[in-house]
């Protein structure tokens, strides 16, 4: 109850705010470019596998797109853990990795002035004010109209991921058991395909009360198909015992080959000369079914490096 209040106490100031009169000039409106080149360094992105513990993971990586003809482009990501859950319990266990290449065409986009929100001012304890003891903060913010372009992609290409993979309980015909401990490697490598939607919006204002501000920034909202086989092994099987028999691993895992995925990124697009700022945040989101491996979600936090438009 008292987190619904906070977030009224915050949604309040924040309206009161932006309902103010706030007197603007648009300066520079224009999300009509070529995104030649753009590059996202994740510093922090966590992977999390429903229902498998030991294959929690939090990784660094890169991921962008470069597009050297108008409406053709390739996209790329990386990612590489620097810890697994299962490195805790386990001594040289499987690292996670995913790297993924592909390609999109746009099919059909538009140009549109449609409301914009810009953020004008951020404040914590606004006015000195406090709710129930807590601080709050105000956001002031204005909605103008401004042009925002959307491009409809069709995507696809080579997907792979390896990761651990808790394999708990697992027995053979013989009541044995498969993998020599509760941890085994799984290893995707297959096709990815399907559709995005991009928006780009890119408007800078110039206002009496709060000086130049802007809303400029990418976003890719994308859904997709998996189609990977797999490849499991165990990572603690030792020679002199019975060959790891992986069809019967697979039988026991039981799950599919084919999954899905819906996920967002979001990066910057403008160039320092009129943001002011050299890199700017970058966000990913992802969430869906791993082929052979299960639900997950998945998220992190990163900066745009390259903003190499045309």
């Amino acid at each position: 109850m008292k987190q619904a209040i906070h977030i009224l106490a915050f949604l309040f100031v924040s309206l009161h705010a932006s309902a103010q009169e706030i007197n603007y000039e648009v300066k520079y409106d224009n999300p009509d470019f070529k995104p030649f080149w753009n590059l996202n360094i994740s510093y922090f992105d966590i992977d999390i596998p429903i229902g498998s513990i030991d294959a929690i993971n939090f990784n660094a990586g890169l991921w962008g797109n470069i597009e050297a003809v108008e409406g053709i482009g390739i996209d790329y990501r990386f990612r590489r853990s620097y810890l697994t859950m299962a490195q805790i319990g386990y001594q040289n266990a499987p690292s996670f990795t995913n790297f993924e290449l592909g390609g999109y065409f746009r099919f059909a986009g538009n140009t549109k002035v449609r409301p914009t929100k810009v953020i004008l001012d951020v404040d914590w304890d606004a006015d000195g004010n406090a709710f129930n003891n807590e601080q709050v903060y105000q956001v002031k913010s204005i909605s103008i109209q401004a042009k925002k372009r959307r491009d409809y992609l069709l995507r696809g290409g080579f997907y792979h991921l390896s990761s651990p993979l808790t394999v708990s309980d697992l027995t053979d015909n013989n009541n044995q058991d498969i993998f020599a401990d509760d941890l085994g490697a799984v290893s995707l490598n297959g096709l990815y395909t399907g559709i995005g939607i991009r928006t780009f919006t890119n408007v800078f204002i110039d206002t009496k009360q709060f000086g130049d501000q802007f809303n400029s920034k990418g976003t890719l909202i994308y859904l997709d198909a998996i189609f990977a086989g797999s490849s499991i092994s165990d990572p603690y099987e030792e020679a002199a015992t019975l060959a790891f028999n992986e069809e019967l691993a697979k039988e026991a895992i039981g799950s599919l080959p084919i999954g899905f995925r819906i996920g967002m990124n979001t990066f910057q697009i403008e160039k320092k000369t009129r943001t002011g700022k050299k890199f700017g945040m970058s966000t990913n989101y992802e969430a869906g079914y791993r082929p052979y491996i299960g639900w997950y979600l998945s998220g992190g936090l990163g900066f745009t490096l390259v903003k190499w438009n045309k």
